[in-house]
């Protein structure tokens, strides 16, 4: 009976090693990548970004799920939310919906997630400013516009694949206000 418990102490102080272990080797992935990340970013917006911008790995985990949560819920047909596919012959309308979103969400602040956010932690920034650079943030980070309202309640996703030429923009936006706004500017 004793020897089962220190089995599971020991596993579970290895388990915690093991996070600690990860952690620290995201940190030095951030650390690596943050400087060209801020200055890439800094370029798509027109605006330099400084490094107190990201947010804790802890919390940028806690956002990143969040943020996949709300997308899985959106993505249910019964969800309210607002989800449409552009042709990418329709690449302007995409556009034009994220910078009138922009206007209207001028005082809003929330999260930027990338692909690197999993090293160099999520970017609290203006969405405004994110929207209205929608095009430029997309070849920044490759594929899409990902981003948490503060209060976690309402997201946005504007992603683009390339290689459906029948589907080449997703805009998926979930919570209480911006699904309504996003109809409003269509």
């Amino acid at each position: 009976m004793d020897s089962n418990k220190t089995q599971m102490k020991v596993k579970k102080r290895n388990g915690t090693r093991q996070n600690r272990i990860r952690l620290l080797s995201r940190m030095n992935r951030g650390r690596l990548a943050g400087p060209s990340f801020l200055a890439g970013l800094s370029d798509a917006l027109g605006e330099p970004i400084k490094s107190n911008a990201f947010v804790s790995l802890h919390e940028t985990d806690t956002l990143l799920a969040t943020f996949r949560q709300g997308y899985r819920a959106a993505t249910d047909p019964r969800a309210v939310c607002y989800r449409k596919f552009f042709p990418q012959n329709e690449e302007g309308l995409v556009f034009r919906l994220a910078s009138c979103m922009a206007e209207r969400l001028s005082n809003e602040h929330g999260f930027f997630l990338t692909k690197l956010s999993e090293d160099c932690g999520a970017v609290d920034i203006s969405v405004s400013k994110l929207l209205k650079h929608a095009a430029s943030v997309i070849r920044f980070d490759g594929d899409s516009v990902s981003a948490l309202s503060k209060d976690r309640k309402e997201g946005i996703l504007i992603d683009r694949n390339p290689d459906d030429p029948e589907q080449t923009y997703e805009v998926t936006v979930w919570g209480g206000r911006w699904p309504l706004l996003a109809l409003e500017c269509e």
